[in-house]
């Protein structure tokens, strides 16, 4: 036998009983990454209440003390109406206090009385007795009445002058000099510059992530590069007609005070923290009884092992999201992976992909 070939067979043979090299397969380690969404929106400074006042009686507008866009304090008088008619309830009900004073004493002194007659005297009569007690609690219950109403007329008088009920900045005046108004209609708005809050307006679509948003970074057009923080306060319960949106309120958490002025643009950044992935490039995924899989290389066998995973997405580039199936630190196969036997030898090759 010609001595070449004697070495090839034993060649064969020796490859043949030491088994077939380790396959090189690229890997890649398993590494929990946490994506976020933001989203931005434009908005404004708002009140977070405002108030319409209103006279608690009717009556003619006879002044006017405040014009729209006027800062007031609590307290501070706003509108008056005419005292006139005010006053003339006010004596009308003190009159009838007067006479209804006047009937309890006289009734209560006729029993008085009339019960010193004692019960042994001719002229007693028991069910004339009666009759009295009965005036004497009746001017008694009237005068309480007269009372009241007496109160009441005062109180009003005083209804007369409509002042602010807190701080803040007069918005509208629906109402002028000389007008006569019923009571409850409103004469004037004041936004309160106590509580102020940015209002944006959200499409349907974007609801959902403003609505579980873990940050919300509030920028201010007037004082840029200055960021506060703040927290959504209300979710609108109706989409607008026209533009389709939902009103979401923001309230400010470290605004110091003064900085915010209604009116002000505002630039809103929701940012809302996703589940724990692991970013895989799309060429490690295979499939394990038609359900997605990866090939995760076993550091101690060398061997490939088929674990199952959980697809939460995809980015724009092609890799996949994996949220589950996977543990931190393993070896996952992304190349070669549809050529891979499970008793097959493997080895993770570094080199330069080619």
């Amino acid at each position: 036998m010609p001595k070449h070939i004697a070495l090839l067979l034993l060649c064969t043979t020796f490859l043949t009983a030491a088994g077939a090299p380790p396959r090189p397969v690229r890997v890649v380690v398993a590494t929990f990454v946490q994506p976020g969404t933001t989203l931005t929106f434009s908005g404004t400074v708002q009140a977070r209440t405002l108030a319409d006042l209103a006279f608690r009686v009717g009556g003619k507008v006879v002044e006017r003390l405040v014009e729209i866009g006027d800062h007031v304090h609590a307290g501070e008088t706003l509108a008056r109406l005419d005292p006139s008619d005010l006053s003339l309830s006010e004596q009308t009900a003190r009159a009838a206090l007067e006479a209804a004073s006047a009937d309890a004493a006289n009734a209560r002194m006729d029993l008085q009385r009339y019960g010193g007659m004692g019960r042994d005297s001719p002229a007693w009569l028991p069910s004339e007795y009666d009759r009295r007690i009965a005036a004497s609690r009746m001017a008694a219950a009237r005068l309480i009445q007269a009372e009241r109403q007496s109160a009441l007329a005062h109180d009003q008088s005083l209804y007369g002058s409509l002042a602010a009920d807190a701080e803040g900045v007069i918005t509208a005046l629906p109402v002028q000099v000389g007008q006569v108004v019923t009571a409850g209609q409103t004469v004037a708005s004041i936004a309160h510059t106590d509580q102020t809050e940015v209002v944006v307006d959200v499409p349907e679509n974007r609801l959902d992530t403003v609505r579980h948003a873990g940050d919300v970074a509030i920028g201010l057009w007037a004082t840029p590069g200055r960021i506060l923080h703040g927290h959504v306060r209300e979710l609108g319960a109706l989409a607008d007609p026209a533009s389709r949106t939902f009103t979401v309120k923001i309230a400010v958490d470290d605004a110091p005070p003064g900085l915010l002025s209604l009116g002000m643009t505002a630039s809103v950044r929701f940012a809302v923290s996703g589940k724990q992935v692991v970013l895989l490039p799309a060429t490690a995924l295979t499939d394990q009884e038609g359900k997605p899989a990866v090939w995760v290389l076993d550091p101690v066998s060398h061997r490939g092992r088929l674990s199952q995973i959980e697809i939460s997405g995809y980015t724009a580039d092609g890799a996949i999201l994996v949220a589950g199936g996977l543990a931190a630190g393993e070896q996952v196969i992304t190349a070669g992976s549809s050529q891979i036997e499970p008793d097959m030898q493997l080895v993770a090759w570094s080199g330069a992909a080619r």
